[in-house]
């Protein structure tokens, strides 16, 4: 990564985290005036009325951030494609200004959707089949504006429907995922982070810079989310995280000097492995259980670590350390050789299975629903 990069990239991560910091206070004091709050009942932990505008932070800052130098790339296209103090990246961007701007704007557009559906549900506690209906509405618009990966492989049709159900289920395991202080922001900015790195090693900064704005975002709301949370994500947060990921996901293509890695398909599953193994994990208990898979129930990944008696706060840490080793071990896989990504495929399994035997073998030493510091349990 350039000079230029780097100080380009620390400018748009401060501006997104600043805007993010300061719009917190103001949309407390909006979700309280309109009653926008999570009030306590004998299924919630927290005692007191909590605000629940926190995603329109994330939303918001990430939001004004890009459609703002947007604005300035389009306005001083010129002026950028012929300055000498531009790095030849930059001025690769605004040269093909008009092909960005539209995936750019097809990002923000969808986006804004998906917010307001997890806002609607934040506020009125939608049924899980009308939220699924609404995103995969969403995300096959999305898709229709030219956020398909090429896979040879398959006819188009199958991949845009791979596509559809990636957008879908990264959004909706976000959203499940987000049921403690600070986890699902959390392992939101892990997955970020490490999604960030692989694409500056694979040359997309333009995606790298999404992803840390996207990181800026989440941590600006993440002051006021643990240990103790002023405010919630709501669904409006956790499912727009989800979405960003997910496109992100879809539109890299994991190379370097044009050569694949071998595993390429494994990267943005490890990286968003932790939410992935929460819902499918959550949807085997409940067919075990013989309960309906959208049933609401205390059977997720940090309920079931503060069943072995982790408390709230080290069982979010613990989740975090899972997110950051499955994560960073994939990137390795990034221009491997075949003998090294098999090797490193080999690893993310044993990690996987080591999470598994823990919850299979550590007994159960106390009863989820009496640790203090469980945000909510509605529809998830």
């Amino acid at each position: 990564m350039t000079y230029q990069l780097s100080l380009f990239c620390f400018y748009i991560f401060s501006l997104t985290l600043i805007i993010s910091y300061f719009l917190i206070p103001l949309l407390k004091r909006i979700a309280f005036r309109y009653n926008i709050v999570d009030h306590p009942n004998p299924r919630k932990i927290h005692k007191i009325p909590t605000p629940i505008l926190g995603g329109m932070a994330i939303w918001g800052s990430f939001t004004i951030v890009l459609a703002v130098h947007l604005a300035i790339v389009v306005i001083f296209k010129g002026d950028i494609t012929e300055s000498d103090l531009v790095s030849p990246r930059l001025k690769f961007y605004a040269h093909n200004a008009t092909i960005i701007i539209h995936k750019i704007f097809a990002v923000l557009i969808c986006g804004f959707f998906v917010m307001i559906i997890g806002l609607i549900d934040d506020i009125y506690n939608l049924s899980i089949i009308v939220r699924l209906i609404f995103e995969t509405i969403t995300a096959c618009v999305i898709v229709y504006m030219g956020f398909a990966p090429e896979m040879y492989f398959l006819p188009r049709a199958a991949v845009w429907f791979v596509t559809v159900v990636w957008i879908v289920g990264i959004i909706n395991a976000f959203n499940l995922l987000d049921g403690a202080n600070g986890l699902a922001g959390g392992v939101g900015m892990v997955s970020a982070s490490l999604l960030a790195s692989v694409m500056f090693m694979a040359n997309q900064p333009l995606l790298g810079a999404l992803l840390i704005t996207l990181v800026a975002g989440i941590l600006g709301f993440y002051r006021y989310n643990f240990p103790k949370a002023s405010i919630f994500m709501g669904s409006s947060g956790s499912m727009f995280i989800g979405y960003i990921l997910s496109i992100i996901t879809v539109l890299a293509t994991f190379m370097i000097n044009e050569v694949s890695s071998h595993f390429a398909l494994i990267i943005p599953i490890a990286i968003l492995g932790v939410p992935i193994y929460d819902t499918f994990s959550v949807i085997i208990i409940r067919i075990c259980s013989k309960k309906s898979i959208v049933h609401a129930d205390m059977n997720h990944l940090i309920h079931r670590l503060i069943g072995k008696g982790i408390s709230n706060k080290a069982g979010v840490l613990y989740i975090y350390l899972f997110a950051f080793f499955i994560g960073g071990v994939s990137i390795f896989l990034v221009n491997a050789s075949i003998t090294r990504s098999i090797f490193v495929v080999a690893i993310i399994v044993m990690i996987f299975v080591f999470m598994f035997l823990f919850e299979l073998f550590v007994p159960v030493k106390c009863d989820p629903l009496r640790e203090s510091g469980i945000n909510k349990i509605n529809n998830k």
